[in-house]
Formats: C-alpha cells, sequence, structure tokens
C-alpha cells in the first residue's frame, strides 16, 4: 500500500490518487509478469522454429512476441519518462512523480489521534496525541499555549484546509459529517471544501458552524486563495460580522494565505497584495496570524504548487494553534 498512501498524500483529489493508484499498481504486474509470460513463449516458440524451421506462422508468432516484449519493457518507461518532463503544476504529473514509496518517518510530527479521551464532550488536546519525547517538543507545546484558554476551534477554509483536516483526522478527504461540509472531531470543528471563496463562506461555511460559537471558542479563518481579488469583500464580510462572533465570547483569527509554488508561484504576488490589505483592513477584534511569511522563512512543501503535504499541513496546524 505504500505506491496508495503517497499518492494520497500528494494528490488534492483522492479520486485521481485512486485512478493513479490502479494504473501504477497495473504497470508493476506487467513489467513484472508481462516479460516473463513473453519470454517463456519465444522459447518455446523458438525451440518449435528448430524443429520445423520453414513453418510462417511460428515465424510470425516470434516475431509477434517480440514485438510484444519491447512494449511491455518501453511504455511503462515511456509514461515515467514524459511524467518526468511534464512540469508538476499538472496535477496527473504532480500526483505520479510523487508517487513513490514513503518513509513512515515523515508523518511523526504528529500523532495519530486514535487514543482520544473525551473530556465535557471535546477533547484536551494535551491528552490527545500519547507523544514520544521526540514529538512533545514540537505538538504538545505548540497546543498548551492555546488550550489554557480555547475549548475548541472552529476552522473555515477551502481545500488546504480539507486537506490539513485530513493530514490530522485522518478519516476522510473532506470536511463532512451527515452530508454537510462540516464535521467535529474532538477540539477541533472544521467546515471547509474544495475550491471555496468568500462566496460559499457566506452562504455556506461560516452559516454552518454559527451555532458552534461560543464563549471559549476560536473561529479560525482560511480562505483567500481562490478569489485573490476579492480582498475588499472579505474585509468587508468578517468586519461586519466580527462583533457578534465576539459578542458570544468567541475569539476570532484570520490565518494569511499561503505562499504557492511550480506552475502556481505566479499567484505569490497577488498573495502577498491580499494579505497585506487584510492584515490592514480587518477589525482590531480579529487577529492576524502571519503562516505566509512563517512558510516562507521555514520552507514547505505544496506537492502541485498550491497543495501541501502532509508535513507542511502539520506544520501550520502547530503554528496556528501555537497563537490562539
Amino acid at each position: 500500500m505504500y505506491i496508495l498512501d503517497n499518492i494520497i498524500n500528494t494528490c488534492s483529489d483522492p479520486g485521481l490518487a485512486n485512478i493513479l493508484w490502479i494504473i501504477k499498481n497495473a504497470f508493476n504486474l506487467i513489467q513484472i509478469i508481462g516479460p516473463i509470460i513473453a519470454m517463456v513463449s519465444l522459447v518455446i516458440i523458438l525451440i518449435k522454429l528448430f524443429a520445423n524451421p520453414e513453418n510462417k506462422k511460428l515465424k510470425n508468432a516470434l516475431r509477434n512476441w517480440l514485438i510484444a516484449l519491447l512494449l511491455l519493457f518501453f511504455i511503462p518507461v515511456i509514461i515515467d519518462a514524459t511524467m518526468k518532463l511534464l512540469d508538476d503544476s499538472f496535477s496527473i504529473s504532480s500526483c505520479w512523480n510523487n508517487a513513490t514509496k514513503s518513509d513512515s518517518s515523515t508523518d511523526s510530527d504528529y500523532i495519530n489521534s486514535s487514543n482520544k479521551k473525551p473530556t465535557n464532550g471535546f477533547i484536551d488536546p494535551a491528552l490527545d496525541h500519547g507523544s514520544t519525547a521526540a514529538d512533545s517538543s514540537s505538538t504538545s507545546n505548540n497546543r498548551s499555549s492555546s488550550s489554557s484558554n480555547t475549548s475548541k476551534r472552529i476552522y473555515v477554509g477551502d481545500s488546504r484546509t480539507v486537506q490539513m483536516k485530513y493530514y490530522i483526522v485522518g478519516d476522510n478527504w473532506s470536511c463532512s459529517g451527515n452530508g454537510t461540509d462540516w464535521s467535529i472531531h474532538g477540539s477541533d470543528v472544521w467546515s471547509c471544501k474544495g475550491s471555496m471563496g468568500l462566496d460559499w463562506m457566506k452562504s455556506t461555511g461560516i452559516p454552518n458552524i454559527e451555532s458552534q460559537i461560543s464563549s471559549g471558542a476560536a473561529l479560525i479563518i482560511l480562505m483567500g486563495v481562490n478569489d485573490l481579488h476579492n480582498y475588499q469583500s472579505y474585509i468587508n464580510y468578517i468586519n461586519g460580522k466580527v462583533s457578534s462572533w465576539v459578542s458570544k465570547g468567541a475569539k476570532v483569527y484570520f490565518v494569511s494565505v499561503m505562499p504557492t509554488s511550480g506552475g502556481y508561484d505566479n499567484l505569490n504576488s497577488s498573495i502577498d497584495t491580499f494579505n497585506s490589505k487584510l492584515k490592514s483592513g480587518l477589525s482590531s477584534n480579529i487577529t492576524y496570524i502571519d503562516t505566509n511569511n512563517y512558510m516562507k522563512k521555514n520552507g514547505f512543501t505544496a506537492t502541485d504548487g498550491l497543495h501541501y503535504d502532509s508535513a507542511t499541513s502539520k506544520k501550520v496546524y502547530n503554528y496556528i494553534n501555537s497563537h490562539l
């Protein structure tokens, strides 16, 4: 399952990940079994030709099996070479090129949430990990600064948030629960959907979780990469809503749009403009968390140029929580 795990970790589209997994497994079988069958058939035909060298059918069969042997060897090689030549801005080539055997140690910066213990309906993040000594400095310490004052964290975002939720919770490639775009996992409430922007946030993303906004809640907004031109509308909407959120006892955070790379690096100038406008235009009741500059300084991996791998997503999650 190494191939499936790593394709899923590097593709933003689970359907595409499954298709590529099937294709790669098929190629692996073809490369192993195909040449063996072809070689055995060639040996049999050669033996028969020695006994009957004038048999035209055997000669045609020999030619066909030689062609088949070459195709079985070269087609997977040609496809691999083609994928490597393509820019990583293509989702298929990016996922394909990154689908190599993964090292299980790369996920050690966040501990599996299977050992969660409920407290008052939610889970204390400090009890959520069963951390090893190596993990405790990068995870538990980050959460300690927020867990004492924050009863729950509400994340509202797009596909990057969908992926972050997957790497943290590990259950599925969506934020859905009971057919909706949101769900609750321990102390974390997730309202997110791929390819969404301000219109979805206003009509669905925020309304989904209005009932969750209460005393001790941290409302964390991670939106903007899909409609960077809409910065003034984001400012107007969030500033118009923040008083009602704060009156319920919640704290509100806006997480800066984070950087891109590869085929999407042309967005970085617009991302910087968007972040600058939001930082200066948002109400003083809103805390701005500058993940953009943090990631530029500390490095990140965007598998398709836009969406982050497991390690980067977990780093972002920890960084956000350390600023609550």
